[in-house]
Order: structure tokens, then sequence, then C-alpha cells
């Protein structure tokens, strides 16, 4: 059996997020950031960030992928539906 491998998903912080955010997401005080946390994971040690962009863009909106693309150093699992919007 190989070495288990960490991958951590920060769909739950951008639900957070959104859900105190709900009228303002793009506030400077918006929080928790997903990006912020998938960097805590980095440093703490995780292989992997998983991120899952909905059509309806409940969660995860389309600037946090834009950030995560450019600040993770390990590798980005980009979840996505295969529909018009997307």
């Amino acid at each position: 059996m190989g070495t288990l491998r960490l991958g951590v998903n920060v769909d739950h912080i951008a639900t957070l997020r959104q859900a105190r955010y709900a009228t303002m997401p793009d506030s400077k005080n918006a929080e928790p950031d997903p990006v912020a946390a998938a960097s805590i994971c980095e440093r703490a040690g995780a292989h992997g960030i998983t991120a899952h962009l909905r059509a309806d863009r409940r969660h995860i909106q389309d600037r946090d992928m834009e950030r995560l693309r450019a600040n993770i150093m390990t590798k980005l699992n980009f979840e996505m539906g295969n529909t018009p919007e997307i």
C-alpha cells in the first residue's frame, strides 16, 4: 500500500462565508476566506486542495477559483459541472 495523501475540500469554508455575507460576498471583510484556509492547510502538510464551482455559484465563487489557482502551490482539484454556465 502506498503513502496516504491528504486532500482538503474548502467548499464548506466558502459556505460559511456566503451564509454570513450573502448580501455582500465580495466585501473585503467577508470571512472565512477559503483561499486563506487552503494556504493554512498547505502549510500544515495537505497534499492538495479541492474546490467545487457550482453552476449556481452557491458556495465557491469564480474569484475564489482564480485566487486558489494563483496561490496554491500543491495540487488543485477543480471540480465543476458539465453545464453551459460553467
